[in-house]
């Protein structure tokens, strides 16, 4: 099998079975996926400009990404064979996480240099953190 087939049944199986898992890729799932390869896309863009590209500290990510799916799929099998609910839990776990890689896409931004003016503040302020406190 040349290596562009393997790659496309790899990346087959692969969703079909995070599908299997999770109950179906709806948008919510999507729209999280969509963000953690955008935050690894940009993480990496801030390690090369700060010459701090590590691939321990990528492969540290696509782990923790790893988990977080994982995380969200047990809570999707949990909450609809024990609960007998629709998904609303498990929608609600991957919008946080969604949260949380949307922030960190801001922050990779701002090591890339680029102005975030309020987002900056308001991302401090989501982190509990304060211009003057650091």
């Amino acid at each position: 099998m040349d290596k562009p087939a393997f790659f496309k049944t790899s990346l087959g199986v692969v969703g079909a079975f995070i599908s299997w898992v999770v109950g179906g890729l709806g948008l919510a799932f999507s729209i999280l996926l969509g963000l953690m390869l955008l935050d690894y896309a940009t993480g990496l863009m801030a390690g090369y400009v700060r010459k701090e590209l590590s691939s321990r500290i990528g492969i540290a990510g696509l782990i923790r990404k790893t988990y977080i799916i994982i995380l969200v799929g047990c809570v999707y099998m949990i909450e609809i064979s024990v609960l007998k609910s629709n998904g609303v839990i498990g929608d609600g776990v991957v919008i946080a996480y969604s949260v949380i890689e949307f922030l960190s896409i801001v922050e990779n931004g701002g090591k890339l240099g680029v102005p975030l003016g309020p987002l900056k503040n308001i991302i401090a302020a989501i982190k509990g953190k304060t211009e003057e406190g650091k």
